[in-house]
């Protein structure tokens, strides 16, 4: 039971996450160049005097917001965002020509990679396979290529940049901040279940210490390479990135490895000296390093992701009921039992329904099998929403269900399977010709306290004898019998 709500509960928050955040076109420019322009400023804190940024995030963010929020990439988001990034040049005192030209390469990197990123698939947006890391890679060289050709003649003019030099150094920069910033953007969910996500693990009864600790080592490891400096700093947090690959989700590992690019084109390359020869061959060669580098530790956490997701599809398969999503048969047996062996354990009561449609195979022959399935489906739904979340719920065989209930007495398992007949006399299926078919279902009830020859075959087998009496005296009835030993 229990799996196949986690099972619906993931497909429909990766529905949701990936549903656009939808405002009115003004609105959305708005959002738009208010993002454009703090990340803009965020940039411009990082350059050294009289030189270029070390670190610009802005134009990877404005890429990011316009894949997730395609209806934003009109002409008044576009616009939006190239007031974002001339408001923040013009407030940090840059000239027109060098402003309007950095703009204009700015523009071309989110929307080169904008158009890019609409040639491949939803999956591939979300970074949810392996192989869009290569698309990712593909797509942030070509938008960065795309920038360096509009934006390095400013380098050119102005800073007086050889034309190799410019181009390097344009298509460097807009490469590793793709390669570092869209990842997170990618890959974030929605606000509300970010914060559910992260209510749910500082909660006392669910945090562990054990969780935090690729946190702390990669945290650990900045600090000590921070304290190292010199070229082979940029390496010493590998070992505790990847931990938290294999530790964490693709999101939360994107946000990690964001926070530590940043750390790496900021913090590494202020021991730098601008305006000497070997920094410029230097920043480039460090952009490129941390344009890689940022790809390994997703790369990881992506395979990852995919290999659990396909062994839950797995398990999924080999223990759930094709068509009603309860438990297979051979599933809540091998449950089951476990389950008892827990209450005898702790020496607390448990009980045992056994369901039958009534009367199901006069269903199929009058109406049909698609209907006769229409009916478990229904019928299968309505009951798992009256079930705990420790409850097991199978199906056992044809119109047979059954379900185990552990820590109930005779009082609230016969309460309970009361409510479950009389909410299936309340069922209605629809059939053809617009008419509805109402159903009924007679169920077996034993209950009490497990005992050393207690077995999960003998409960199904009195289950059984009870749910035969309920039929023999009418159908669409409850009959209960106490656990007697074997």
């Amino acid at each position: 039971m229990k799996l196949a709500r986690d099972l619906l509960s993931r497909r429909a928050r990766n529905q949701e996450q990936v549903a656009p955040f939808r405002l009115p076109p003004w609105r959305a420019a708005a959002l738009v160049a208010s993002i454009v322009f703090a990340a803009a400023l965020f940039g411009h804190l990082t350059r050294p005097l009289g030189f270029l940024s070390t670190f610009w995030p802005a134009n990877a963010l404005l890429m990011g917001v316009m894949v997730r929020n395609p209806g934003w990439a009109g002409p008044r988001g576009w616009a939006g965002a190239a007031i974002g990034y001339l408001a923040a040049d013009f407030a940090m005192g840059g000239s027109p020509g060098i402003t309007f030209w950095l703009t204009a390469g700015n523009l071309t990197d989110a929307g080169v990679g904008y158009l890019l990123f609409q040639r491949v698939a939803d999956a591939d947006r979300r970074l949810e396979r392996p192989q869009a890391l290569l698309f990712l890679l593909l797509i942030a060289f070509g938008a960065g290529v795309s920038a360096a050709i509009v934006g390095s003649g400013c380098l050119m003019v102005y800073f007086g940049q050889a034309p190799l030099q410019a181009f390097e150094f344009y298509l460097t920069s807009e490469f590793s901040s793709n390669l570092v910033v869209l990842p997170m953007v990618l890959t974030a969910p929605r606000l509300a279940d970010l914060a559910k996500q992260l209510g749910a693990h500082v909660a006392p009864s669910t945090w562990r210490f054990k969780t935090a600790l690729p946190g702390i080592a990669l945290l650990a490891s900045i600090l000590v390479a921070t304290a190292i400096g010199g070229s082979s700093a940029i390496a010493v947090p590998v070992p505790a990135i990847l931990w938290c690959a294999l530790s964490y989700g693709v999101f939360p590992t994107a946000l990690l490895t964001f926070g530590l690019g940043l750390w790496q084109c900021t913090v590494l390359l202020a021991k730098l000296t601008p305006g000497t020869g070997e920094y410029a061959a230097a920043l480039t060669s460090h952009r490129f390093g941390v344009a890689l580098f940022s790809l390994g530790p997703i790369m990881v956490a992506a395979i990852n992701t995919a290999r659990s997701r396909l062994l839950d599809e797995l398990d999924l398969a080999a223990n759930q009921d094709v068509l009603t999503r309860t438990l297979s048969r051979r599933a809540f047996l091998a449950r089951g039992e476990a389950a008892l062996a827990d209450s005898y354990a702790a020496n607390r009561p448990l009980a045992l329904l056994m369901l039958d449609v009534d009367r199901f195979k006069l269903i199929n022959d009058e109406h049909g099998h698609a209907t006769g399935d229409e009916v478990l489906v229904i019928l299968a739904e309505h009951l798992a929403a009256m079930l705990r979340r420790d409850d097991l719920f199978g199906r056992i065989g044809g119109e047979e269900f059954a379900v185990l209930l552990p820590d109930l007495t005779r009082r609230e398992a016969l309460a309970l399977a009361e409510r479950m007949r009389d909410g299936c006399t309340q069922l209605r299926i629809p059939v053809d010709g617009g008419a509805s078919l109402e159903i009924t279902v007679s169920i077996g009830l034993v209950w009490g306290l497990a005992e050393p020859s207690s077995s999960l075959q003998l409960l199904l087998k009195q289950a059984d004898a009870a749910l035969y009496q309920a039929k023999r005296a009418g159908r669409d009835r409850v009959v209960d019998t106490a656990l007697r030993a074997a």
